[in-house]
């Protein structure tokens, strides 16, 4: 033991002298802390525009009823009454952004049809949503990879080529010894560096200190090990460095990139699912086509959806809200197939990431960090079924005034119902893609294990 700790230090005092490696380490401490301050950066910018919304709906009232000073028709105020469905993040969202990047985190409501104002979103640069956003956990998933690679893909061929390790063999030491002690190093100072950041990420978005750490720290700490199982494989093959460098980065090209893409194909192949833009059109060409028809024939389609409002007067106004709003949810009915198959379809398509994710511990890591951070799809979806009940409270709220023309006063603005909606951690999926990466480690560990043991180590 005393002669590894030796050479452990020996891997320490090499890696202080080799200023280029030293450098790159600092680089990609500096490119984590930047990460995590984009982070924070980000989920704080939203919490702040969340912040404000309750203060515009608030402004929103204010100017109703100066338009409207008396009692009003509420069928006026559901359709210039804005309120929002609002999705909170966690405090573990700064880590790992995931879909909060991609998908809305707010919805605009109105009385009128559901699914056009589902699907609307912020028109943002279509070249940063394609290059996605920075967090830590992409630099861990991502870029950590990289950093294990330049650190150990001369691990032993270097000192083969200059002659040393024939020297170092002379001495009374194992190569296994050799082999576990700059490794060792090598994890130790990789290690360091994840779990460094990832305490300054913690503290820096006031995570509670609870088990999510833990898995947290578990799958930051198996991706690395994963890493380096595989550098003990091609070690293990005992080639030149220039071979050992392209293997490693076609390694990572092939894990990192290629899978992870191909997956992506695979999934929408066999996963087909519509599109929101698609259930929006139909929606929106069903409500117009309501313009033309028989308000009768619209009525008893909408009496047959809700009977207890089949006693109402019968409509003999050219035009009356109480139609619009009925002919409005009919066109949400007529995609409600539609959405349910979209729904579905993305459900189905995130269950299938998870059962392949074995192939690519990448996709596997970061599907898990984002499950604990609460923004992966499952959550979005949440969110998504969380506003469509917020809109059924909405028009369960305004339809006894429109049905029974109760006149909707300044006083009944308060009774409105609000919505909140607050992300969880998947610990489900974070902990089956914990047990996923053991597994992942344990292969390739063995396999470079039982290499380096069916290849003795040849100095030459």
């Amino acid at each position: 033991m005393r002669t590894f700790w030796i050479l452990v230090r020996y891997e320490w005092r090499h890696f202080r002298a080799a200023k280029g490696l030293v450098l790159l380490t600092g680089l990609v401490l500096l490119v984590g802390l930047y990460g995590i301050y984009y982070g924070t950066t980000e989920i704080e910018r939203q919490r702040q525009h969340l912040a404000t919304l309750p203060t515009l709906a608030h402004h929103n009232v204010e100017e109703l009823k100066k338009k409207f000073p008396g009692p009003a028709d509420a069928g006026d105020i559901g359709y210039y009454h804005t309120t929002f469905a609002v999705h909170h993040p966690t405090e573990w969202a700064s880590l790992a952004l995931g879909q909060r990047d991609v998908n809305p985190y707010y919805v605009k409501l109105r009385l009128l049809g559901l699914q056009g104002q589902l699907y609307a979103s912020e028109n943002v640069n279509p070249t940063k949503v394609l290059s996605g956003n920075f967090d830590l956990a992409f630099v861990l998933v991502y870029l950590f990879p990289l950093l294990i690679i330049a650190l150990s893909f001369n691990l032993l061929s270097s000192e083969k080529e200059q002659g040393i390790l024939v020297l170092l063999l002379a001495q009374p030491v194992r190569p296994g010894v050799v082999v576990a002690a700059k490794l060792t190093l090598r994890l130790l100072l990789v290690l360091g560096l994840a779990l460094l950041l990832s305490a300054v990420a913690v503290a820096w978005a006031r995570v509670p200190l609870d088990g999510r750490v833990g898995v947290w720290v578990a799958l930051v700490v198996l991706y690395c090990l994963f890493w380096f199982g595989v550098v003990a494989i091609v070690t293990a093959l005992q080639r030149n460095s220039a071979f050992n460098a392209v293997a490693l980065v076609g390694a990572w090209l092939v894990l990192v990139v290629l899978l992870p893409g191909l997956l992506n194909v695979y999934v929408d192949a066999t996963r087909p699912v519509p599109q929101g833009l698609e259930l929006t059109i139909k929606q929106r060409e069903e409500i117009h086509g309501g313009w033309d028809k028989p308000k009768s024939e619209t009525m008893n389609r909408f009496f047959a959806l809700y009977p207890q409002w089949r006693d109402t007067a019968t409509i003999r106004e050219r035009f009356v809200w109480r139609w619009y709003y009925a002919f409005q949810h009919l066109g949400d009915e007529s995609v409600r197939p539609l959405v349910a198959a979209y729904t579905d379809g993305l459900r189905q398509r995130f269950a299938l990431v998870e059962r392949l994710a074995w192939v690519s511990p990448a996709v596997n890591a970061q599907v898990s960090l984002a499950a604990l951070a609460g923004t992966d799809l499952p959550t979005h979806l949440a969110f998504q079924q969380s506003a469509t009940r917020y809109h059924d409270a909405l028009r369960a709220f305004y339809y006894p005034y429109l049905f029974r023309k109760v006149a909707f006063t300044h006083d009944d603005y308060a009774k409105e119902p609000t919505h909140t909606f607050t992300s969880t951690s998947e610990l489900g999926t974070a902990t089956s893609g914990l047990w996923k990466l053991l597994v992942s480690v344990g292969v390739v560990w063995a396999t470079g294990l039982l290499l380096l043991q069916v290849r003795p180590l040849n100095p030459r």
